[in-house]
This record gives structure tokens, sequence and C-alpha cells, in this order.
């Protein structure tokens, strides 16, 4: 499969899911929808690592990550928070001095192109360090970095620290398909394996523990796993595209426009609903 292949996949399963988290609630036969949901957002980490090694100019790749998130938020906000969003507008458009004083209440959860971008500054920064003899044993101090923003409630983004751990697994164990495999599991219930330590800690201190069985939400997350049938199957190739400069730019902008447009489409038929 060729990268544009994995985009029209990853787009494909990222609207059944939103669809599933819209009306699934009126509509339970929607529910499969998330399931399928899962398999999007591998795909998207997958794809930022795979640009981050072929991208000509990664400043402006980030940069094109930044300028979306922030085109993305009030989407995104809507489709979660409907009736808050439209009260927080009101509260930052009459105090927008708060959105820089206070912005991580005002702004709540911010999008995926959030995780995304830190996901590729978090390879960047551990791509850096690996090329230094002194610093390459310390690579993994922009995930802990990130970690602790997370942890500590700094920041809050939809999947939050399961990209960076995705985006590292994808960095580090290129090609190695079991390792790859085992740190995506690693990546997607590293709260639960987290938990599991403390309670194991717990234990051999002699305090009574009692581990707690995977929730239904933690279980359908399994299906994340789907993707790299997907990933194992990329071809290296970025697939047919327009041959002119200005088609493929529309091509790639198209990809990037998607997400708030279709959750905008979506938040309508909601209300309309």
């Amino acid at each position: 499969m060729s990268a544009l292949a994995l985009r029209i996949v990853a787009a494909v399963c990222m609207l059944l899911d939103h669809i599933g988290f819209c009306f699934a609630g009126r509509y339970p036969f929607l529910i499969p929808l998330r399931w399928i949901g899962r398999i999007a957002f591998p795909l998207y980490v997958f794809l930022i690592v795979n640009g981050f090694r072929h991208t000509s100019n990664r400043l402006r790749y980030a940069l094109r990550l930044l300028i979306f998130a922030v085109i993305s938020q009030i989407p995104f906000a809507l489709m979660e928070r409907p009736t808050q969003t439209v009260e927080t507008i009101r509260y930052v458009l009459s105090k927008p001095l708060v959105l820089f004083t206070h912005p991580m209440q005002v702004l709540g959860t911010l999008n995926v192109f959030v995780t995304l971008l830190l996901a590729l500054l978090t390879v960047w920064a551990m791509d850096a360090m690996r090329k230094h003899r002194v610093t390459k044993y310390l690579c993994f101090l922009p995930i802990l970095a990130v970690f602790s923003l997370y942890y500590f409630g700094y920041l809050r983004s939809d999947y939050g620290m399961k990209g960076i751990l995705l985006a590292a697994t994808f960095y580090l164990f290129d090609g190695r398909k079991l390792l790859t495999a085992l740190g995506m599991l690693v990546s997607i219930y590293y709260q639960y394996f987290i938990n599991l330590g403390f309670c194991l800690l717990h234990y051999f201190q002699g305090r009574d523990v009692s581990i707690s069985a995977p929730t239904e939400w933690q279980l359908v997350q399994l299906f994340s796993l789907l993707s790299l049938v997907f990933i194992f199957l990329y071809n290296g190739k970025r697939g047919a595209a327009p041959k002119s400069k200005a088609g493929a730019k529309a091509v790639q902008l198209g990809f990037y426009l998607f997400y708030p447009v279709h959750i905008l489409l979506l938040v309508a038929l909601k209300r309309l609903l």
C-alpha cells in the first residue's frame, strides 16, 4: 500500500468513528463504527513519522500542523462539548485576555492535530539527540518531558500521550514487526500498565491491592492493532498523485482540511436531527 492509500483508509475510518461518536447515542447500531474508527489514529501517527523521514522541510511540516491545529479547535470543541463551547466562545469574546492567562481552562481538550504536532516534535528531538554520541543515550528525555506535561495537567489533547508513544514506536522500531506490535500494545494501554506496576509495587510492600479488569472501552482499543495490517503492507511509495505541483499540493491540503470540515458537517447534521 502507498502512503496515499494509507491516508484514504485513515480518513474513512476517522469519518466512521466520528459518525459513531455523534449518532451512536441515538442509533445504537452505529456503535461498531467506533470500533472500526480505532484503526485511524495509529495510521495518522505512522504517516506523521513517515512524513518526518521524507519531508524536505521539517519546520514547514510542523508549521502546517500548527496552522490546522488552530483551524480545527473550534470544530473539534463543538463536536466534543457543543453547549459549553458556545458559552466559552462568548466568554472569550467578552474577555479575550483569559485565553492567554488560562489557556487550558478555556480551551479544554485540544484536537488531534496538537497531538500529531507534539508527536512530530518529539520524534524530531529524539532524532537530533541520537545523532550525537553524548546525547544518544538520553533520547528518551523528550518523551518524558511531554509525558510530564500530560501527567501534571498542563496539556490535554485528543489521544494524548498515546500519540507520543506510538510515534516513538514507529520511529524506533521501523521495519521490525514484532517490536512494533508490542510497542503499539504498550502505547495503547500505557496507563493500565502504569497502574499495574503501582499495584505490584504495593503488593511487594505488603499492602492490600486490587487490580481492576480492563473496561469495555479499553478492550475496544484492541481494534487499534488492526492498523498494523495496513502499516505492514506499506510499500514505501507516495502513491498516484497529480503530476503538477499545484495539484499535488491541493490533494495534500484536502486531507488536512477533511478533519475540520467533516466535523463541522457532522455537528450541523446532528443539530438538524
